[in-house]
């Protein structure tokens, strides 16, 4: 496995978790295909993603989410129960599926010695806790845990088929 397509599936799987959610799919499915050592754990997370798209379109449907405005959908009219039980449950949901990514990282980081992967997944993991406070903390933590992982894929020492042999 090249070292630069990991990056690039990594980039690609966060930037489409971040703006383009249910196109996330593609991305974890390409990271399962090329990393077949670590299909369990992304094969969860790729699982609970599935599960968490339901909401993700209930999100749009009561105006929580931004492609609500973007899409000029009229927020359905609710108790706000309704909606911080769909907002709590998705974000429920995205943190399970990037607690499986972060296994996989911590699972390669450990064949690797690769530490900053299991850094750059503590990162992601953090993100979603930060979606309560504000969506633009979400999104610089995404941005911040990118980069420790991909600095770890390049510290990689494994497997030829994960990084440098």
């Amino acid at each position: 496995m090249n070292v630069r397509r990991l990056e690039l599936l990594f980039a690609l799987m966060l930037i489409l978790m971040m703006y383009l959610y249910p196109l996330t799919l593609i991305g974890l499915w390409l990271l399962m295909r090329e990393l077949a050592e670590y299909r369990g754990p992304l094969k969860r997370s790729l699982i609970a993603l599935v599960v968490s798209l339901p909401f993700y379109g209930e999100k749009i449907v009561l105006g929580i989410s931004g492609w609500s405005k973007t899409l000029g959908i009229t927020p359905m009219e609710t108790s706000p129960a309704v909606v911080n039980i769909v907002h709590v449950v998705f974000l429920v949901l995205q943190f399970l599926s990037l607690y499986f990514l972060y296994k996989a990282l911590s699972l390669m980081s450990d064949d690797t010695g690769a530490e900053m992967l299991k850094t750059g997944g503590l990162m992601l993991l953090v993100a979603i806790p930060l979606h309560f406070a504000t969506i633009t903390m979400y999104f610089v933590a995404t941005w911040i845990g990118l980069v420790p992982i991909i600095y770890g894929l390049e510290q990689t020492i494994g497997p030829p088929n994960i990084g440098r042999g």
